[in-house]
């Protein structure tokens, strides 16, 4: 027996046949061919409402829930079992776009080919995704829709055991949001694997990030809601990002578009940041960089003079950071690489030892007087550090790190 568009109080018929007691007071049950059904659900649909999607690919063109709700939840069969299909869309900025729910927990399911944004949520609260996958399949384009995963200005969001592959931005994002976790969680083949943007008390943790252009950035842009802060990423697998960068040419002078090929961590102006014991392996440019929104726009003093754009209160330690000695192939072909590749290049014909460039990259660039006024924390064992000058054009690097040595606790 399959039910659709029944409001059926606390009891869900499962197409199993067993019945499971609902907390949600309506409940919906759908099957691959009743889309219309299904889009006619999402335009009525009440608070406290659970809908249940069965095995299998539903295909739309667009989708949208709106409407200042409470209490929605949207379940599939499982991750690679219930399949909403975007391939077909030729409008509309989003595959699945969610506004003003609160409590809102989506499971089970996966998103996948929108040529925008796969899994848009704006102004939700209490945000649970679980077992969410986003996917453009095929070699990783330009023409692939930006964002998989993409909370944004949301307060209390939680991403875990979800996937995201091929964004042509980032796989999984969270921006100018209060409140976030994501965990357990696997990005590959995007330009930016995991991104925290403009975002207060996030944690990132369990997660594997692999063969994008960045593993995990975390990024302060001007003239957003919020600066973000309170930043803790731990036990992460972060290797092997050294893909091209993909991001669309129309990327603004902020965007993903200036990270590297080979990028493990990029720390772009945010503050009150911890990165600790996390595995950063074979992140061939930068394996972890900490950089001021200066490094990416010169310009921003001008256009900005009220705006900080230095991080500030920056913990690097307990890491385990290798990388290989050559810098990837892409790397080449990237404005930002190719800085670093002169750097270096430099490094070696004025007498440097190091024949490859340092795991640890800080652009040094602090707008006031000192030896470290931002109050950058590094206690790594054994991994290479380089205070690049940019300020100064790399006109005095140093290999120096005894400034910025200190107890993170």
């Amino acid at each position: 027996m399959r039910l659709s568009l029944l409001y059926i109080p606390l009891i869900l018929l499962l197409s199993c046949g067993e019945t499971e007691v609902s907390d949600h007071q309506h409940a919906l049950h759908f099957g691959p061919g009743q889309e219309d059904d299904i889009r006619r659900a999402f335009i009525q649909i009440e608070d406290s409402t659970e809908i249940v999607f069965d095995a299998g690919t539903y295909r739309f063109e667009k989708l949208s829930l709106k409407g200042k709700l409470k209490k929605v939840t949207l379940r599939g069969a499982g991750q690679d079992q219930t399949i909403f299909d975007f391939s077909t869309q030729d409008q509309g900025g989003e595959g699945l776009r969610i506004d003003y729910v609160e409590d809102l927990e989506i499971s089970g399911m996966t998103f996948q080919e929108s040529p925008g944004d796969l899994l848009k949520m704006t102004e939700c609260s209490n945000v649970l995704i679980k077992d969410v996958g986003t996917i453009w399949a095929g070699e990783p384009d330009s023409a692939n829709g930006g964002y998989g995963i993409y909370p944004v200005l949301c307060h209390d969001v939680t991403i875990e055991n979800s996937y995201a592959r091929g964004a042509s931005d980032a796989g999984i994002y969270v921006g100018q949001t209060v409140g976030a976790i994501v965990r357990n969680c696997k990005a590959e083949y995007n330009v930016a694997g995991i991104e925290i943007e403009n975002t207060k008390d996030a944690q990132v943790y369990d997660n594997e990030s692999c063969h994008n252009t960045g593993g995990l950035l975390i990024f302060d842009l001007p003239g957003l809601k919020y600066d973000g802060e309170n930043t803790v990423a731990y036990n992460n697998y972060i290797h092997d990002n050294n893909h091209r960068n993909f991001a669309r040419s129309s990327n603004s002078v902020s965007g993903v578009g200036n990270v590297p090929p080979g990028t493990g961590v990029m720390i772009l102006r945010t503050s009150n940041l911890e990165v600790k014991e996390n595995r950063i392996e074979n992140n061939n440019t930068m394996s972890l960089g900490i950089l001021s929104y200066v490094t990416v726009d010169p310009n921003i003093l001008a256009t900005k003079p009220d705006w900080d754009p230095v991080p500030r209160n920056i913990k690097i330690h307990g890491n385990d950071i290798s990388k290989a000695d050559a810098f990837p192939k892409d790397a080449y072909i990237h404005n930002g690489a190719q800085q670093i590749i002169q750097l270096q290049e430099g490094l070696v014909a004025a007498g440097s030892p190091m024949t490859s460039i340092a795991p640890i990259l800080y652009d040094g660039i602090t707008m006031a007087e000192g030896t470290n006024p931002a109050n950058i924390c590094i206690d790594e064992e054994g991994d290479g550090f380089l205070n690049m000058d940019a300020g100064a054009n790399f006109a005095n690097p140093s290999y120096d790190v005894s400034p910025f040595i200190c107890d993170p606790e």
